[in-house]
């Protein structure tokens, strides 16, 4: 297997684990049908003598994270920011590499144009020396 390929995959993974640790509160109280909202309703005083209708107020519940998805979260969160900076780098050096290989097979090509006008020199010198 390839860098390349071998850090798309790790990027991939890391991003997967990212998003579920942080998705996954979430689509769980949507799949069981917990409620997402709290109403609290404000007591009346003890020394009021006016009949208030209670207020109520609703907030949003956010999940908590243990320290261990926080410490997965943020080791995805890691490696996925590493895993793409290998992707760049062993794109940049494959890409380099390939130029340079480039490079190399021209001066071959070049190297064998030298040699074989260097034999057909030879060669002509030969059959002039024979035919006279």
């Amino acid at each position: 297997m390839s860098l390349k390929k071998f850090f798309i995959i790790l990027f991939s993974i890391s991003i997967a684990t990212a998003m579920f640790i942080q998705f996954y509160p979430k689509i769980e109280r949507l799949i069981y049908g917990e409620p997402t909202e709290i109403n609290i309703t404000k007591p009346l005083g003890k020394h009021s003598n006016i009949s208030q209708k209670p207020m109520s107020h609703s907030f949003n519940i956010e999940p908590q994270f243990s320290a261990n998805d926080d410490f997965i979260f943020i080791a995805s969160l890691i490696t996925s920011m590493l895993s793409f900076l290998g992707f760049i780098l062993s794109s940049y050096y494959s890409v380099k590499g390939h130029s340079r290989d480039e490079e190399l097979f021209d001066l071959k090509k070049e190297k064998e144009n030298l040699e074989m006008e260097k034999i057909r020199a030879e060669i002509q010198s030969l059959r002039k020396k024979n035919n006279l």
